[in-house]
């Protein structure tokens, strides 16, 4: 019988040690191709974990502040997408520019960072990694019961019934809190 992936985390977190974690492979080889983005993680990571206590305020506001723009503006989906495509390939070519920036303008903008809290966000970067590959393998790669296919289509159709009742917009507003609150929750122990 397979394990579910909740076991399966619980099983590599029993088994990975923080050390372990450090001294992966993956994580070095992550922690290699994050180097040159060390102080914008950081610094994220201090906003999401809410480090400052203005810090949930500013994350609800951005989020309320951009969900409320896109409500205003009534765009119909083709220009949505079309913007937030053309958002991407700008953003995309920015990061690129970026990168390209000689080492010398690089260390003039670049502060002192903590090491050790850079190499605990890769290491939670590849947990989270890990978990949604032994998700994606457990829901789509491996053969289930048929109770299991009820039950995701039963959850499936409920979601379809509230997504039809209720507005998209506000829907994608809530999951977004969500997600982007999530980090700041479980670091203030909120649930424990």
């Amino acid at each position: 019988m397979s394990k579910t992936p909740i076991e399966l985390d619980t099983q590599r977190s029993t088994e990975m040690t923080a050390s372990d974690i450090g001294n992966n492979a993956m994580v070095i080889k992550l922690k290699h191709d994050l180097e040159r983005f060390q102080a914008p993680i950081v610094s994220a990571y201090g906003v999401l974990t809410w480090e400052k206590k203005c810090y949930p305020v500013v994350v609800l506001g951005g989020i309320s502040v951009t969900f409320f723009v896109l409500w205003y503006m009534d765009l119909s989906v083709i220009t949505l997408m079309s913007l937030l495509a053309l958002l991407t390939t700008i953003s995309h070519y920015f990061l690129l520019w970026c990168l390209d920036l000689p080492d010398f303008i690089l260390d003039f903008f670049q502060t002192k960072i903590d090491e050790a809290k850079f190499e605990s966000v890769c290491g939670q970067m590849y947990i989270i990694k890990e978990g949604l590959a032994a998700w994606y393998q457990y829901l789509f790669k491996e053969r289930k019961s048929t109770g299991l296919v009820i039950v995701k289509s039963l959850v499936l159709l409920a979601m379809a019934w509230i997504g039809s009742i209720v507005n998209n917009l506000l829907l994608m507003y809530l999951v977004t809190l969500l997600i982007a609150m999530w980090a700041g929750l479980q670091a203030k122990h909120v649930f424990k």
